[in-house]
């Protein structure tokens, strides 16, 4: 498995060292790993609510009518769990 060396701020050091103490983690590895886990779930989560949202924006501009999306907020929220879905049912 591939060594990279990472500066930590005191901040995050902190972090890590109370996560390994807490017995959430074996070690600093797993934090590091979870971490990065997590920041690319995070990643592609977005891009599918992106793919989504263009994909939405691309139908409204063939069909040549336009729907008025009302609640944004609530919009985006159904974008999000679709990508949620998609994450779940590839992994």
């Amino acid at each position: 498995m591939p060594t990279q060396n990472v500066n930590l701020t005191p901040q995050l050091d902190r972090f890590v060292k109370e996560a390994v103490e807490s017995g959430q983690f074996n070690n600093a590895s797993e934090v590091h790993r979870a971490a990065l886990s997590s920041m690319a779930q995070q990643q592609e989560e977005r891009d599918l609510r992106l793919a989504r949202l263009r994909q939405e924006i691309q139908t409204g501009l063939d069909s040549g009518d336009p729907v008025e999306i009302t609640d944004l907020d609530a919009f985006m929220e159904e974008c999000h769990d679709d990508a949620l879905s998609q994450v779940r049912t590839s992994a």
